[in-house]
């Protein structure tokens, strides 16, 4: 029987060199640090319209900022890896030209799908509330948009993907340590998205499933291509497209829904039994199983 992970062995054989659980300990803490305190760098640097225009994350400049500032911790984890692990940047992805290939492959077949998904029916397109912004700009800004969003999953995949799956593979070959705690740990993070206890858990739980799709493709290709494909793919639907008006993330969609505040919506425990955000859960999960069969079938694994 052909095993569907054959080519993990090969993914992850760079981290055994040194595989210590402190190390592990050390770079996520580290990494973390980055993270808290890079906005904090990047809002004594920035000159005052742009400083301004990240922290509120509403318009093209402050999204696109925000965006990019990941790429601050992708490189504090970069810089550590051949500090604490005696390896380096391409280690964690696993092949340029092999990754390169699955990224566009994965990139390109969820992305038609997604847009078919979102044609059929047109449904935000004949609702008289939503704002089309000027497509001319729109599609001006599209490339710097596509970039600063792969700069942000690119970041994502690394550590949790990347680093994370590679090193806890080599600490055990339990599909639960290197597969599924860094997909419930990515999960975990996103809660902070949502605006109250239920919109969070609905996040997180989306992340997570979000996660082990990713996790399953790196296993499947040895390397982050797909992962990355699939996980752009996902974001770039999820915020060039629709977006509420002066919601955090919204300064780059091209349709636009009037503000509501989330303050006066109820995110409550009790509301994970509606009716509304059972389906609401469901579809999330549906989406993410669409987006995993799809790069499936992309990469022919």
């Amino acid at each position: 029987m052909n095993d569907p992970y054959r080519a993990h062995a090969a993914f992850i054989r760079p981290a055994w060199l040194m595989r210590d659980i402190w190390r592990v300990m050390t770079m996520i803490v580290l990494v973390e640090l980055i993270f808290v305190l890079s906005p904090v760098g990047l809002v004594l640097l920035l000159p005052d319209a742009a400083r301004d225009a990240y922290v509120a994350g509403t318009g093209a400049l402050g999204t696109l900022l925000q965006f990019f500032s990941f790429g601050v911790a992708g490189l504090g984890l970069v810089g550590l890896l051949p500090i604490l692990h005696g390896r380096g940047f391409w280690s964690l992805v696993g092949g340029r030209r092999a990754a390169w290939a699955k990224l566009t492959q994965v990139f390109w077949a969820v992305g038609l799908v997604l847009l078919l998904i979102e044609l059929v029916p047109p449904a935000a397109l004949v609702d008289d509330t939503v704002v089309m912004r000027d497509l001319g700009a729109w599609v001006l800004l599209l490339p710097v948009g596509l970039l600063a969003l792969l700069v942000q999953v690119g970041t994502e995949e690394m550590l949790f993907r990347g680093y994370l799956q590679q090193q806890l593979a080599c600490l055990s070959q339990s599909r639960w340590v290197w597969m599924v705690f860094p997909s419930v740990l990515f999960g975990v993070l996103h809660y902070a998205n949502g605006y109250g206890p239920a919109d969070g858990l609905i996040w997180a739980a989306w992340a997570a499933l979000l996660g082990l799709a990713c996790a399953d493709l790196t296993a499947r290709t040895g390397n982050l291509g797909a992962a990355i494909g699939l996980h752009l793919a996902n974001n770039a639907f999820a915020l060039l497209l629709y977006a509420v008006a002066d919601w955090p993330a919204s300064g780059l969609a091209l349709f636009v829904y009037p503000y509501e505040d989330p303050a006066a919506l109820d995110y409550s425990l009790a509301t994970l039994l509606d009716p509304s955000m059972i389906v609401q859960a469901l579809t999330l999960a549906l989406w993410v199983a669409v987006m995993w069969l799809a790069a499936r079938i992309a990469i022919k694994r």
